[in-house]
């Protein structure tokens, strides 16, 4: 994903989302990179996207985060409640950053993270 920043310049955002439905009633959304203002937009999408229509089991790998912000932890929050009020069986799968953000802030006791 390239992002231009304010002054113009473009960089490489390392970033990336893979959603795969291993089966009618499971989707698996792997995401890799960081998570920040840039990504977090797409990101939303994506588990909007996954949600329509809503399988039985929600899958999110998220064991190659290396980085995440506010706004990302907001989307893993977003996707907890939307998860809750469609009935979908939700599994974050943290990476080692994710689960030290979520035990820092609290979301640890909130999120469903695998290996709790």
């Amino acid at each position: 994903m390239t992002v231009t920043s304010g002054d113009g310049d473009n960089r490489e955002i390392p970033f990336s989302v893979t959603v795969t439905r291993p089966d009618g009633a499971e989707v698996v959304i792997a995401v890799a990179g960081e998570i920040d203002l840039t990504t977090s937009e797409d990101l939303k999408e994506t588990f909007e996207a996954a949600l329509e229509p809503a399988p039985g089991r929600l899958v999110v790998d998220l064991e190659g985060v290396d980085f995440c912000d506010s706004t990302g932890l907001a989307a893993l929050v977003r996707i907890n409640d939307r998860c809750g009020t469609q009935g979908v069986d939700l599994s974050f799968l943290p990476s080692p950053t994710i689960r030290r953000l979520a035990s820092k802030t609290g979301l640890s006791t909130l999120l469903p993270l695998a290996g709790s």
